[in-house]
């Protein structure tokens, strides 16, 4: 199961990017939290979105949920 992090600092589409820690789009980000492990990339975000979040799935490593 992979472990996920939310970039705390938001896109210029306003989304909160979730990424895997393997991610190294994710380890650039400066102001991040973890969310912890989940089975996928669609429920860390949801489980972002349900800590108020405004969550999308990075294109590149949770590409299953990214909308924008």
């Amino acid at each position: 199961m992979p472990n996920y992090i939310v970039n705390l600092t938001k896109d210029n589409k306003g989304y909160n990017e979730v990424h895997t820690t393997d991610c190294t789009h994710g380890k650039k980000a400066l102001h991040t939290t973890s969310i912890g492990y989940h089975l996928n990339e669609i429920e860390a975000v949801k489980a972002a979105k349900n800590l108020g979040y405004n969550a999308d799935g990075c294109y590149y490593c949770c590409n299953k949920a990214h909308k924008g």
